[in-house]
């Protein structure tokens, strides 16, 4: 389990279901799972991301993150659309 992941902050890359780039959001982790199942047949590992930086809205605004269950500025999140940030390296990818 990665949990040394745990207390640094990770940038992740948001994409559409064509793999198109949404964008990304900044936060820290907080916690990590292994092998949990995203779809049928299908397992990834996750992070939890806590303290979520707000993004902009169209007026310059802050606009908070909103996960899907309604809480704001935390959710789970793919490892591998993870950037993190401490690293000083290329950028890095778990798998």
């Amino acid at each position: 389990m990665p949990y040394d992941l745990i207390g640094k902050r990770a940038q992740v890359h948001l994409y559409d279901t064509a793999g198109r780039m949404l964008g990304t959001l900044t936060g820290r982790i907080a916690d990590v799972a292994r092998d949990v199942e995203v779809a049928p047949g299908m397992k990834k590992d996750l992070a939890y991301l806590v303290d979520i930086e707000p993004g902009k809205g169209p007026d310059g605004e802050p606009v908070p993150y909103k996960n899907s269950a309604g809480t704001e500025n935390e959710g789970w999140f793919a490892l591998q659309d993870m950037e993190f940030l401490e690293d000083k390296g290329p950028r890095l990818f778990a798998n």
